[in-house]
């Protein structure tokens, strides 16, 4: 998946643990160079913003959803980011910058995540990064990381889906994803208040999603047990789903007549006999799974039957 021979040696790399120099990883590369991976600092600000110069228009709009080309003072804040309890990372190669990462903390508790990878150098090394990311967050007890992806930004998607997202909404062409830190998962972030509604939908997308956010629900986008990377999903394997467990409501927008969409209704009523269940009728003869609800119809009337059920804040 690397470009232009820049790839790790195919002996083991070194690396050895944070130093005083905040060195993360040293990496001995095919071509004889050495990578160093350390934390940030602001006094990288400069370094960062040389990255940030070198990205065409289009690697620009994927980053900063615009033409936007960081100055000085938005480097220097991100590259502290440290200090204000998120963490970033930089890369370097003969001691220039060729990749930096990093998340910052929402207010909702989650950690927001955003990677830029030098044109030369993509291919293993965002997906390193993000490896990079995911172990300090889970370290740092910090359950779930989330980035606002443009649709169009496929190399970015699919860096993510390989990692099972679920999906918090999508807007005007952006997609904002979540994944786990440990486990197979994401977890609801722990500082959301909003009535919680798990979506179990093929996509990650539902016509409703808009509505149900206006109404006061926060809301996660599951895209069911066929539609998940490389962990199978928890709930059919007889273990626990921290998105279900934690619902205040759970829609159930797959396939009625396939056999692991009607598995997935009835394991999620055991282990969650008082959340409500609302699934769509396999046909007018068939009753619905037992100590389920019906779909209402259409999205608003499903937005409807929720505020109904569980209410709104």
């Amino acid at each position: 998946m690397a470009l232009s021979g820049v790839v790790p040696s195919q002996q083991s790399p070194s690396s050895r643990r944070a130093d005083d120099a905040g060195v993360i990883d040293v990496i001995d590369l095919a071509d004889g160079r050495r990578m160093v991976v350390r934390s940030t600092t602001v006094d990288d600000a400069e370094r960062i913003c040389g990255l940030y110069d070198e990205l065409d228009r289009a690697d620009r709009q994927r980053r900063f959803f615009g033409s936007f080309t960081p100055r000085i003072e938005w480097c220097r804040r991100w590259a502290g980011i440290g200090e204000r309890g998120g963490f970033g990372v930089i890369v370097l190669v003969s001691d220039a910058v060729v990749a930096e990462a990093g998340y910052a903390m929402r207010a909702d508790g989650d950690g927001d995540l955003a990677v830029t990878v030098a044109a030369p150098w993509r291919g293993w090394l965002g997906a390193y990064l993000l490896d990079v990311l995911v172990r300090h967050a889970s370290s740092v007890g910090l359950r779930n990381l989330q980035a606002e992806i443009l649709l169009e930004n496929g190399p970015m998607l699919s860096l993510l889906c390989r990692r099972d997202p679920v999906a918090l909404g999508h807007d005007n062409g952006v997609v904002r994803l979540s994944i786990g830190t440990s486990g197979t998962t994401a977890d609801w972030p722990p500082d959301e208040t909003r009535p919680r509604i798990l979506i179990e939908v093929a996509g990650r997308r539902w016509s409703g999603e808009a509505a149900a956010e206006q109404a006061g629900f926060a809301n996660m986008l599951c895209a069911g047990p066929d539609h998940r990377g490389p962990h199978a999903c928890p709930v059919l394997e007889g273990g626990t789903c921290p998105l279900a467990d934690g619902a205040d409501a759970i829609v159930v927008l797959l396939d009625p007549d396939d056999e692991r969409s009607r598995q997935l209704v009835e394991a999620h009523h055991r282990r969650s006999p008082d959340t409500p269940i609302l699934v769509r009728r396999r046909s007018d003869t068939e009753p619905i799974p037992e100590g389920c609800l019906e779909l209402d119809g259409d999205a608003a009337r499903v937005v409807a039957q929720l505020v109904a059920l569980v209410g709104q804040r």
